[in-house]
């Protein structure tokens, strides 16, 4: 007798709880589905899976938050409490205005305003905001508007939040909740001074609901589930069950995701954390055993399933889907609680694995780039550890071995580019296995030749091993290459500026240009740093080994460059020309020879001193060729002993620049320098021979280069004084056929030096960063044994010694 009293009491209790749950009468409910319309006004969110949204289609926010609030409406009606909604339908006229439906609650004298949102955080976040009516704990700051409830607003805003993290289908990106007040949240973090409109003038308590972040992709396609959103809004029911009436739901809910557990999203690039990688499986069949119920999931790639309002116990699910082995899952059903099983089925491979496709795949007599990448298809996901353990590569070749397309798909990166015309034969054995660890049946090979370039060469730059002073002001780098230039990207993390500390220094990243000479497949870059340099420091420029052109040939050897900032300006000398006036020289094409087109002219936008320079431009139409620009009235002599110093704009087309000088009826040509460089230089000569000389003109001549067939030069106060002020140029007179010349150039293996002298030279070949390679006492000299690239040839006669630059293209 005694236990059946006990049995009733039992009985008696779990009856009187079960009413409190369902009974939420007296209890007033404002519910505010946010935004509304597919308008200017709402969030949609195109994804992967529905690039275009439009009404009734891919995810908005408006029809999500609808969706909650519906579901939330017909949950507290049915537990007796007095709900209101600002909207039922998702238009732009029910969309009503945020002070409207502060009024509306107020009127309403609601015991609690729900504005149901979801968040955004530029796709690589996602987390539970709750943001209530009022201010944050420690907030002094005095706002226009007050909020009489807040601390009623904080606690049923904390008991939501604490329902909604337990989400166990979702992926947070922090497992935290954020409770905080509307006020202090948006001043302190939208700039704003009075709070949110929905929430400004609230007499009543009440919070906008950040449930989860709609623009993190996997969260989108969660939230275009209907059963999903169900969720959320009985978390919500939860929350006022608990706050309103202490009391729990005697019923319980599973709810889970179905999904395969290897293959992966592949499409799109977008965040995805955790197990949100996996690849849902649409229409799996889920059931519970013991009910005979089911759940189809849906197409739209979030795997969801749910079953509600079930009695405390404990439930097998099943899961079936076409292609995969059923699996069985005992699950326990607790009242008040959401119970999740996450679920990830295994694909049926009852074939062996073999190779579908693989790269690269030519003829016998053609060959492949040397940055090639080796990629294998298969009919399976294949086992990683086996199928690495299986693949060989003769001659071996060290590299990274990585899955892509879920598994199916093996790619060999080289470390290095492959050895030039060489015969490479690939080997995946047949221990290669898939997941249900079903090897191949035979072992599988194929063979392919290479070409012979295997490096990306840099042919041209500046700062470089002739010029390595730059003009502080206004630093400007630029580098030419062999092939176009991959992504800016690239470049600007794989050429990088240092100073003496080694700090790295900001590129100016609208000052980025690449691959601007159109002609000969070359590629190049420009850069500016974001702050000038400081005179006097030293500094280096560092071209990474990852720097690659366009079919991903890189560097691989990287290039370092020291250089020195400089003020450029020489201001204590005699200025004979300043360039302030009428144009400094004028174009003579009768004295020119093979010029296609050229221009002299007064110019603003590069300038040094005063308001204008002398613009120097010339289109060559041969090799042999030379553009003269003439003084309109000589007025400037010299003698034997002085020194003519100019301030040049370089534009890296290693043409000569050159003072002509007339003694008499004799014409002759003192060099200034070679235009290796880009930006300002301060460039000088000094007059060797006896005699008075009289200024006559200037003179490009063109020389071997990558771009030599264009000059675009800026000149700069023309200077005259006794003694050369540095060392760094040892001019001399030149006839005007060509003393002196360096052939083929560019080369493929030899160089030759033609001179009117019988003497053999020393030849001296020196890197880009000034490295002695190789010395020869001959006219011609074999350089094909060193990569594609810039070099430095000096040729020492016994009284002269000229440097040149070679450049070895492969």
């Amino acid at each position: 007798m005694k236990n059946f009293r006990i049995l009733f009491l039992l009985i008696a209790l779990w009856g009187l709880q079960t009413a409190l749950a369902q009974d939420l009468s007296g209890v007033k409910i404002h519910i505010n589905p946010g935004h509304g319309g597919w308008d200017s006004d709402d969030r949609g969110v195109p994804t992967p899976l529905f690039p275009k949204v439009g009404p009734n289609l891919g995810f908005w926010e408006s029809q999500s938050n609808l969706d909650k609030g519906l579901q939330l409406r017909d949950m507290l009606l049915a537990l007796g409490a007095n709900v209101q909604i600002s909207r039922t339908q998702n238009r732009t006229e029910d969309d009503l205005r945020l002070s409207v439906i502060v009024r509306m609650a107020n009127e309403f004298q609601a015991d609690f305003m729900l504005s149901i949102h979801s968040n955004a955080g530029q796709g690589v976040a996602n987390y539970v905001l709750m943001l209530f009516a009022g201010k944050s704990d420690g907030d002094t700051h005095i706002y226009p508007t007050p909020t009489p409830r807040s601390d009623e607003s904080k606690a049923i805003s904390t008991e939501i939040a604490k329902n909604l993290i337990k989400n166990r289908l979702n992926n947070w990106s922090t497992p935290h909740y954020n409770v905080s007040g509307d006020k202090t949240f948006a001043r302190l973090q939208m700039g704003w001074n009075d709070g949110y409109g929905v929430l400004r003038g609230l007499t009543v308590p009440g919070v906008i609901s950040e449930g989860s972040m709609h623009d993190y992709i996997p969260e989108a396609y969660r939230l275009m589930n209907m059963e999903y959103k169900w969720l959320e809004a009985w978390n919500f029911k939860k929350a006022f069950c608990t706050y309103f009436k202490n009391a729990e739901i005697p019923t319980g809910n599973i709810a889970g995701w179905v999904k395969d557990n290897s293959l992966k999203i592949t499409d799109g690039q977008y965040i995805k954390y955790g197990k949100d990688i996996l690849l849902p499986i649409d229409g799996a069949k889920v059931s519970l055993v013991e009910t005979g119920a089911s759940y189809t999931v849906d197409n739209n790639r979030n795997g969801v399933y749910v079953f509600k309002d079930l009695q405390p116990g404990t439930y097998t699910i099943r899961v079936e889907a076409q292609g995969y082995h059923t699996q069985e899952q005992s699950v326990k059903v607790t009242k008040n609680e959401i119970s999740y099983q996450n679920i990830e089925l295994v694909k049926i491979r009852n074939t062996p694995p073999q190779v579908t496709a693989y790269s690269p795949k030519v003829a016998e007599n053609e060959t492949v780039e040397c940055s090639s990448d080796i990629v294998l298809d298969f009919n399976w996901d294949m086992d990683e550890a086996s199928t690495s353990g299986a693949f060989s590569i003769s001659p071996q070749r060290e590299g990274k071995i990585t899955f892509e397309n879920n598994t199916k798909r093996l790619r060999f990166k080289p470390r290095i580019p492959f050895e030039k015309s060489t015969r490479y034969t690939v080997t995946l054995k047949r221990t290669a296995k898939h997941p249900d660890n079903m090897s191949m049946e035979n072992d599988f090979s194929f063979s392919f030749t290479t070409k012979d370039r295997n490096r990306l060469a840099l042919l041209a730059g500046f700062p470089n091993n002739e010029y390595k002073v730059m003009q502080a002001s206004n630093p400007a780098f630029y580098f030419i290459f062999d092939g176009k230039l991959g992504s800016t990207n690239m470049l600007q993390q794989n050429i990088q500026v240092f100073d003496s500390e080694n700090k790295e220094l900001e590129k100016a990243p609208m000052s980025i240009r690449k691959n601007k000479i159109r002609k000969g497949g070359y590629g190049d870059v420009y850069f500016e740093t974001s702050n000038p340099l400081e005179a006097g420091k030293k500094y280096k420029v560092v071209l990474g080994s990852d720097v690659v052109d366009n079919i991903g040939m890189p560097l691989v050897d990287p290039i370092e460059i020291h250089f020195t900032a400089s003020t450029i300006q020489v201001n204590d000398k005699n200025v004979v020309e300043d360039f302030e006036g009428k144009v400094g020289f004028v174009y003579e094409a009768a004295q020119s020879r093979n010029t296609q087109s050229a221009l002299s002219e007064k110019s603003s936008s590069e300038r040094l001193f005063g308001s204008s320079s002398n613009m120097l431009k010339a289109t060559f139409s041969q090799q042999d060729a030379f553009a003269v620009y003439k003084v309109s009235t000589p007025s400037v002599s010299s003698t034997k002993g002085r020194a003519f110093g100019l301030h040049v704009y370089g534009d890296m087309s290693n043409n000569e620049l050159q003072l002509e000088l007339t003694q008499g009826a004799t014409v002759k040509y003192l060099s200034l320098c070679k235009l290796s460089f880009w930006g300002w230089q301060f460039v000088e000569a000094k007059i060797e021979e006896a005699g008075d000389y009289t200024l006559s003109g200037i003179r490009i001549l063109r020389k071997e280069g990558v771009i030599s067939g264009k000059s675009t030069i800026y000149i700069d106060n023309l200077l005259q004084y006794d003694n050369l002020i540095s060392s760094w140029n040892s001019p001399s007179f030149e006839r005007e056929e060509l003393a002196l010349l360096l052939y083929p150039n560019p080369t493929q293996k030899m160089v030759f030096v033609r001179s009117e002298s019988e003497e053999k030279p020393v030849l001296q070949l020196y890197s880009i960063d000034g490295s002695l390679l190789k010395t020869v006492l001959s006219k011609e000299m074999d350089i094909s044994e060193f990569p594609s690239g810039s070099y430095l040839m000096k040729i020492a006669f016994r009284n002269r010694t000229f440097a040149r630059p070679v450049l070895l293209s492969k």
